[in-house]
């Protein structure tokens, strides 16, 4: 701040003496501000020469900003980038200003993109400079210098922060000076906890020497967030000797705060807080720092292809997969026998996997695959870590593993298991539509042969899928209407159709009544239920069991809630206020939604969904799974190319006497195509020979009338079926026998 401080006072005395820095413009001047903001390029500066040369163009930018003068900061910014400096020109000005000032830049709305663009020319220039292999090798050397040098040394070293720490560790395990190891590991605790993620990234490293100097490095910064990297480093029997000791000392420097006390650090519990901390990860709620875009996390690791330590900015959930599968395998090999470990692990690989391919692409498979993993290790395991999925939620992992079930599963993985549903069924009311349909998919691969419970739910999800037409209903719970209204209206802010209710009884109805409610808001005050017995009915349902549920209310209302949701799963809080409210619900759905699906995959879906109730219908499983709920949307569905034959076929299984008019009616209509009116034809004739006449003289005469008009063709053939199965009367038989032509003799050639 000094330097922007003499920077200013310089060039506030090349400014022109008729012009004050904060004087008003005339009446009958534009504000420059507003010029600003409409073209900084007119908006007159108040230097009185234009800065020609980088360093200079910069200075202005900092004057410009102090003078909160944004449109001109903005044409300083661009013109220096349009001057593309040099690294060692852009380091002069980081040296002059410091690197605050690109930081405050870059965050100003007004000068973005192009103070972001300066930011990481910034960063990348130092990045280099301060990898550059000479120059640390120069630092390293003055750390056994001088004590003045040595000083001098470590000041730069904190400097240049983490992207030292991959050179001084290769120089630390080269090193065969005692006093220069230790100089360098004293050196690496004095540049601080900013240096922790990439020592622990190169715990991965392949090399002995620089695993041990990152271990004890980490002892002697002492920070108990590192307490989980270092178990697997002090028990894991696949590593050297010298590893383990540096790891249990490191964790008695952290956790008893004395060295001498390493042989009282034991294994025991070591997989339990791994398993731990990569359920958080699965889960999705680890805290990760962001980066200045946002949008992205730093995560240190071994390059193996370039065989060095290296950083990635990757998203949060990307990197919680990579960090949380690399604790579970740990976790995996501390504890070999226990089988939730085991289920964590491969649903995060799973996950990972599902991840990296994207929601519009399959799962990968074939060798090397997860998916290829889980069919090997069998059913049993992929029900296990469905089981988990849900428990822990994480829908990538959930889909991922019903489509391994769909594979290899069986009919006995539908039972109830120690009075709880089996993980199949249950996710048939997973807060997600994707989960829901695939785990409905995958009870009808399994085929079972007799009704069970949750059969219902299959019909309600293809329905859903019928006429999907991808909007969220979200549902409020309030007995203040007016406050009741304003939640509604939020959720609609939120891209949710609302729904309302003012008693907890009435918002039950609801959401049992409908398929497509995926979240419920209730205040902590709601009547008729209240919110004890209203949070109890809706998980006790199966129709409304998986539907999230966020309390809303003040503060003092939260350790309520937390001992509703330490009850019962996918329960949150907000507090009560707009921006409050949103911020609550968008963090709590964060993990457990997945991105809209496209109109094409809404598409297949509407498709399947017809492939199965044609399924269900030619199979004659319609005691196992009743469709007559369907009717409406089936009937709908009959328009759509994708789906219409098979509408035709699951309406022909329903005995209603609507189905069977909904049939004809599709039959004698001359607007309809003729392929669908030829499958209608047969289907109609297979629900009148099954179920019996249910239409009305009239339909009858119409059916009569249009074979009679059709042409010779597939459909009169069609339609004739539909006669004959109305069971014509004695004459009328003779009546049709007679019409046929008399057989003629064959001429030649025929």
């Amino acid at each position: 701040m000094y330097r922007r401080l003499i920077v200013l006072a310089v060039l506030v005395g090349a400014l022109s003496p008729s012009i004050e820095l904060r004087a008003q413009p005339p009446a009958d001047s534009p504000d420059p501000d507003a010029v600003a903001q409409t073209s900084p390029d007119l908006e007159p500066s108040p230097l009185l020469t234009e800065p020609q040369d980088p360093e200079a163009l910069f200075d202005a930018v900092v004057l410009m900003l102090d003078l909160d003068r944004p449109g001109l900061a903005l044409r300083y910014v661009k013109q220096l980038l349009a001057e593309d400096p040099d690294d060692a020109t852009i380091l002069k000005m980081r040296d002059k200003h410091g690197p605050a000032v690109f930081l405050e830049l870059s965050n100003d709305e007004r000068l973005q993109p192009a103070s972001i663009t300066l930011l990481s020319r910034m960063n990348e220039a130092f990045r280099q400079y301060a990898a550059d292999p000479t120059r640390m090798d120069r630092l390293v050397r003055n750390l056994t210098g001088t004590p003045q040098e040595r000083e001098v040394a470590i000041i730069q070293l904190r400097n240049t922060g983490k992207a030292a720490i991959p050179r001084m560790l290769t120089l630390v395990s080269a090193a065969k000076d005692t006093a220069q190891k230790d100089a360098m590991v004293y050196a690496m605790t004095r540049m601080g906890s900013q240096i922790i993620p990439p020592l622990l990234g190169a715990l991965e490293a392949p090399d002995e020497g620089i695993r041990t100097v990152a271990v004890d490095t980490l002892g002697w910064l002492g920070s108990l967030d590192t307490v989980p990297w270092l178990w697997y480093s002090a028990f894991g029997s696949d590593q050297p000797t010298g590893v383990r000791q540096s790891a249990r000392q490191a964790l008695a420097r952290i956790l008893r705060d004395d060295v001498k006390r390493a042989g009282d650090i034991s294994s025991y519990g070591a997989a339990s807080q791994l398993q731990k901390i990569a359920t958080t990860h699965f889960r999705l709620e680890y805290n990760w720092k962001m980066n200045n875009d946002g949008a992205t996390t730093e995560l240190w690791s071994w390059d193996a292809q370039q065989d060095a330590l290296s950083a990635w900015n990757l998203a949060p959930e990307t990197a919680s997969l990579i960090v949380g599968s690399r604790f579970a395998r740990q976790a995996l090999t501390l504890a070999p026998e226990r089988k939730e470990v085991q289920s964590l692990y491969l649903s995060l690989r799973l996950a990972f996997d599902a991840h990296v391919a994207g929601w519009n692409a399959g799962l990968p498979t074939g060798p090397g695959t997860a998916h290829d993993l889980a069919l090997l290790a069998g059913p049993e395991t992929a029900l296990r870590a469905l089981e988990y999925s849900l428990q822990n939620p994480n829908p990538a992992a959930a889909l991922a593993t019903l489509q391994v079930l769909g594979q290899i599963g069986n009919r006995a993985q539908l039972r109830d298991r120690s009075g709880q549903a089996s993980p199949i069924i249950q996710a048939m009311s997973y807060p997600n539509f994707r989960v829901q349909f695939a785990a409905a998919s995958t009870v009808l691969q399994l085929d079972p042969e007799k009704s069970f419970r949750g059969a219902s739910r299959i019909v309600s999800i293809l329905t859903r899928a019928l006429n999907d037409s991808g909007d969220r209903q979200g549902l409020a719970i309030d007995s203040n209407q007016d406050r009741g209204a304003s939640m509604a209206a939020l959720l609609s802010e939120m891209s949710m159709s609302p729904l309302q209710a003012t008693t907890g009884q009435d918002g039950f109805k609801i959401a049992a009544d409908r398929s497509d409610v995926e979240l419920i808001v209730i205040h902590a005050a709601v009547v008729r239920w209240g919110l004890g017995q209203t949070v109890v009915n809706l998980r006790a349902d199966a129709r409304t069991s998986g539907i999230p549920i966020i309390v809303y209310g003040p503060e003092s209302m939260e350790p309520v809630v937390a001992r509703l949701s330490d009850q019962f799963p996918m329960i949150g809080f907000a507090l009560i206020g707009e921006n409050s409210f949103k911020q609550g619900v968008r963090q709590f759905l964060s993990r457990l939604s997945t991105p809209p699906v496209s109109e094409k995959q809404r598409a297949e879906r509407a498709s399947a969904a017809g492939f199965w109730f044609a399924h269900i219908a030619g199979g004659r499983r319609t005691d196992t799974f009743n469709i007559d709920a369907a009717e409406d949307a089936l009937f709908d569905a009959v328009n759509d190319p994708g789906v219409g034959e098979n509408a035709l076929i699951a309406l022909g299984a329903i005995a209603t006497a609507s189905s069977q008019e909904r049939l004809q009616e599709i039959v004698v209509s001359d607007v309809r195509d003729e392929s669908l009116r030829e499958t209608a034809a047969l289907q109609l004739a297979f629900h009148i020979q099954r179920y019996g006449v249910l239409l009305s003289e009239s339909r009858v005469q119409e059916v009569q009338l249009a074979w009679q008009g059709a042409p010779a063709g597939p459909l009169r053939t069609a339609l004739a079926s539909v006669v004959g199965s109305l069971k014509p009367t004695s004459q009328r038989v003779t009546e049709l026998l007679q019409s046929l032509p008399v057989p003629a003799i064959p001429t030649a050639g025929e």
